[in-house]
């Protein structure tokens, strides 16, 4: 099973409620994945929602980008020895800057809420084995993400 953490590190008023429901219907649809990389343990998945300024120190830090991104994750299940862990355990963390998720809504002419759950749906991918470093990984990446919103 998957739980959800939330922080919200800015002054947004926005709650947990919209991503649990993501979450689930993640869970639901990608099961068989999830569960195989969990094996028998329950697993939660960190949310914190930051500025500009938060993401763009970690972007510049993790990934030598000096740059303020919409979305950051960082996945503990690819970890070698996390994978030996018995118990519970923490899928991973997931960073939204709300300053930059606003700025694409805006542009893509859909709510925050909508591009909150694109950018949340997008960092869950990424956590349980996702990528798009190759145009046929991001088009299956875009495929699940399709079928998950």
């Amino acid at each position: 099973m998957l739980y959800l953490g939330f922080t919200n590190e800015t002054k947004e008023k926005c709650t947990d409620k919209m991503f649990k429901k993501h979450l689930s219907v993640f869970y639901k649809v990608l099961k068989n994945k999830v569960d195989k990389m969990l094996g028998k343990r329950n697993s939660s998945v960190d949310l914190i929602l930051v500025n500009d300024k938060t993401i763009k120190r970690m972007n510049r830090e993790y990934r030598g980008k000096n740059k303020p991104t919409d979305v950051i994750s960082f996945a503990y299940l690819e970890v070698t020895e996390y994978k030996k862990t018995k118990g519970d355990v923490i899928s991973g963390d997931i960073f939204i800057s709300i300053d930059t998720a606003k700025k694409q809504a805006r542009e893509k002419g859909h709510s925050l809420e909508t591009e909150l759950a694109v950018l949340f749906v997008h960092g869950l991918l990424h956590l349980f084995g996702f990528d798009h470093k190759t145009d046929r990984q991001e088009a299956e990446m875009e495929r699940w993400a399709r079928l998950l919103l």
